[in-house]
């Protein structure tokens, strides 16, 4: 191949889009619908994240470079030039790669038009700049692939029109076949078969994952391997096309060369051939926290997988087996052989009549069910049983068991699993004790009256627990949790290694004796306190909004370690709505309005400290009427702790005086002497905390009337305790970790962050902060919204549409200046 011949080709065809306005036209429509589809929804969702284009750029790219390629051959063949162009001493296969690649770097040049995307995330929040770079690295193989495809329908067709219509077809049928949704339907007529199809033709499932940031050697190989055999048929078409029996020839090579297609990526899709994670902090990659619990294993781990076969999968799990292998295969590679895993395949139809001794009775004896998913037959939903779950036996210790895995869950298996492992080789299971108020609240006498009409049992309290989901959710993470009172009758267990404190109310003097004696002698405490919470009332079309306050009573001990729970109103204007239930209403129904007040603030990850575990990696937080913490900086050298502030508030906080009565918008106003933020909202103190009641008498237990008079003997004083470092967290809300805000957000990792880290350390807690996070951008003025709109939107077409009109220009002038030299060489 003479590369001189090559850069002719390419660089004639290059310069021809230029030469007209198609170039110009192709760049301002590409760039215009792919900014302003975006942009649509971009300050809705409010999110520095790039999956919504990279999700819609496919259906772009199957319509727009056919229409590219359409005129490479089409044009040659019409304008009757095909003929001599391959007369000229160069190889056909120089002319169909110099117009592939000249199309190829028009394309280059059409999708940097989009660049001003990421550029705009950078300036307006913290985008995952690996999954993007990813995820354009996955757009120019799959345009590569598609501008091939191109090439090739423009090579068989004559008309442009034709060459267009047939490229975007075969493009979009490659690129619907990979979909899930399309190969469901086939799968529901033909079991198996869309998938086949999915997984061995289909573009979308290639392409997904770089969308992710994941550079899987497979997704490559297919981008690759397709590309390199469109443009190979079609260089055997354009140089054979006027031999005997070539059509016979050309669909005979077409037939292998599908089948070539087809059985690399079938045969190569069950098997690992690296990847690349280019994901910020490499979520899809397992955590050197991970290899290093693995490292440590004493002995060897032993994993089952429980799993229905892949034919008896509905389509949006097929793949799930081959999934969880490539993570197993890591955990064992890592591992250096202490890993090691088995596969089981079961069939959920057999489980009802399995005997005892079966293998499916035995699995469910430890937790492992079948469970319901949903699938596609015949053009109908339904729904089909499957196993997957995961047990791990460890030396004599019991099986550890993951009940169910699912596509939803498959990012968490890291962490499921090496959770599991790691409180498996601790030699003992860490204790907690939770102090939480429960409310007894009686049955209203309308509900006892109809409970007793339906023949049921007539109670005549209940109790409320807003908490009641931590318990389950630290039981679910392998601790022993104790939910006590903190009173004379249940104290303080002696095996206790973190105590967890959530909305102290009035704390009575002895409560704050105990927490400081158990910190003081090197115990771990989390504190969550609330100030306020506040009374929505809506009447008249007019809200009213009554702070009622809490009394926690934690301050007396707290300010002895520099610490305080500021007793002030937090003000922020980073705040989210909460839809006050029964509003208003409609005739006879009640309708949900939405209330947006500075007092319901949200914390996204800017206002959370990026060098600590806890925070490093949450989503938004939910601080409902929380306030802000004051630090005594004096007190707090003096005692020589160290202090990581966890959470602040934004630039745009304030704090207010508290005052009884409806809280008017006016009193949320700053004032001058307001602090102003940011201002620390969550902290950790690690280090040797002082005694807040040495030298003073150790307080009594409050007891009723009837309890001093009856108590003959004096209570006898605690034991002293040996000094020690503790850990201590101190939250300025306690609502985020009630039960309905609790699964929202960032607020359980957030909680099981910071037990894990004050109980375990920080191994835990990177391997569960691996997943995507939640990319929210600050608050952004309207006159910001348009600014960022036009510069994405119209700034490329409008630059575009310049440089055609001074392009456009030059040649006039270059036309009229040959046209007078050629009139003067005339005279």
């Amino acid at each position: 191949m003479n590369p001189r011949h090559l850069g002719t080709i390419f660089w004639r065809e290059f310069f021809a889009y230029f030469n007209s306005a198609i170039a110009y036209i192709f760049i301002i429509v590409f760039v215009l619908l792919s900014g302003g589809l975006y942009m649509m929804q971009f300050f809705i969702y409010a999110r520095a994240d790039m999956r919504p284009f990279f999700s819609t750029l496919p259906f772009l790219l199957a319509i727009f470079l056919p229409a590219v390629t359409m005129r490479l051959w089409s044009e040659e063949k019409k304008g009757n030039t095909l003929e001599l162009l391959l007369t000229f001493p160069m190889g056909t296969h120089v002319l169909v790669i110099g117009k592939y690649f000249a199309s190829l770097l028009f394309y280059f040049v059409a999708l940097a038009g989009t660049l001003v995307i990421p550029i705009m995330l950078q300036f307006l929040g913290q985008p995952d700049l690996g999954a993007i770079w990813g995820a354009y690295f996955g757009s120019v193989l799959l345009g590569a692939f598609f501008l091939a495809i191109g090439i090739f329908v423009s090579g068989l067709c004559r008309d442009q029109i034709v060459a267009l219509i047939l490229g975007m077809m075969v493009c979009f049928s490659i690129l619907l076949i990979g979909s899930e949704v399309v190969a469901a339907s086939i799968d529901g007529w033909l079991p198996g078969f869309g998938s086949l199809l999915r997984n061995s033709i289909g573009a979308a499932r290639h392409y997904d994952s770089f969308a992710k940031g994941i550079m899987d050697n497979r997704d490559i190989l297919y981008f690759a391997l397709g590309t390199a055999i469109f443009l190979i048929l079609n260089g055997f078409w354009m140089d054979g096309r006027m031999r005997p029996k070539a059509n016979a020839t050309f669909t005979t090579a077409v037939v292998i060369s599908a089948g070539i297609f087809f059985m690399s990526n079938w045969l190569f899709a069950g098997l690992p051939m690296g990847r690349f994670d280019l994901s910020e902090g490499h979520i899809y990659t397992i955590s050197p926290a991970t290899k290093k619990i693995l490292s440590e294993l004493k002995a060897p781990i032993s994993a089952k997988l429980y799993i229905s076969p892949t034919e008896k999968m509905p389509t949006a799990m097929k793949t799930l087996e081959q999934d969880i292998q490539d993570k197993l295969d890591e955990f064992r590679i890592a591992s250096g052989g202490n890993f090691q895993y088995k596969i089981f395949h079961l069939e959920a139809v057999k489980a009802e009549g399995a005997g005892a001794d079966s293998l499916e009775q035995q699995i469910s004896e430890k937790g492992i069910r079948p469970f319901q998913v949903q699938s596609i037959q015949a053009d109908e939903l339904g729904v089909h049983l499957v196993y997957s779950g995961i047990g791990l036996a460890y030396k004599e210790k019991p099986e550890q068991i993951i009940p169910r895995i699912t596509p939803d869950n498959i990012y968490d298996l890291e962490y499921l699993l090496a959770s599991r492992i790691y409180r498996m080789n601790l030699t003992q299971v860490p204790k907690i004790a939770l102090v939480a108020p429960q409310e007894e609240k009686e049955i209203e006498p309308q509900l006892q009256a109809l409970l007793t009409q339906l023949g049921g049992e007539k109670p005549e309290a209940y109790r409320e627990d807003n908490y009641e989901l931590l318990p389950m959710a630290l039981n679910y993470e392998g601790y022993e949790v104790s939910r006590i009172e903190l009173s004379e009758q249940e104290p303080i267990p002696n095996d206790i290694k973190t105590l967890i404190v959530v909305e102290p109310l009035e704390f009575n003097d002895r409560q704050k004796y105990e927490v400081n004696r158990f910190l003081h002698g090197g115990g771990s405490v989390f504190l969550a306190v609330q100030n306020y919470v506040y009374q929505y009332k809506a009447s008249a079309g007019q809200l009213e909004i009554e702070p009622v306050e809490k009394k926690p009573n934690i301050n007396p001990l707290i300010s002895q370690w520099g610490f305080e729970v500021d007793e002030r109103i937090l003000v922020d204007q980073q705040h989210d709505v909460v839809n006050l239930s029964g509003g208003a209403r409609l005739g006879p129904f009640e309708l949900s309005v939405p209330v947006k007040v500075p007092i319901q603030i949200l914390i996204p990850p800017s206002g959370m400290n990026p060098n600590v575990s806890i925070t490093s990696r949450l989503s938004t937080l939910f601080y409902l009427w929380g306030t802000s913490l004051k630090l005594n900086e004096a007190k707090i050298k003096t005692q020589n702790l160290k202090v990581e502030t966890l959470l602040k508030s934004s630039e745009e906080s304030w704090t207010v005086p508290f005052q009884s009565g409806s809280l008017l918008p006016a009193n949320l106003q700053p004032k001058t002497d307001s602090p102003r933020g940011p201002l620390p909202l969550a902290i950790m103190a690690q280090g040797q905390f002082a005694d807040a009641y040495q030298g003073k008498t150790v307080p009594p237990w409050p007891q009723p009337d009837a309890a001093l008079e009856a108590k003959s003997v004096e209570e006898a004083p605690p034991g002293s305790v040996t000094p020690a470092p503790g850990k201590f967290i101190l939250i300025g809300a306690s609502a985020l970790f009630q039960k309905n805000l609790f699964r929202s957000g960032g607020h359980l990792n957030f909680f099981l962050n910071c037990v894990d880290a004050v109980t375990l350390g920080d191994e835990l807690i990177g391997i569960r902060s691996k997943q995507p996070i939640d990319r929210s951008i600050g608050r952004i003025s309207t006159a910001a919204k348009v600014g960022w709109r036009f510069f994405v939107t119209l700034g490329v077409p409008i630059l575009m549409a310049a440089v055609g009109a001074f392009r456009v220009f030059l040649r006039r002038q270059s036309k009229q200046s040959y046209l007078k030299a050629l009139a003067l060489a005339t005279e």
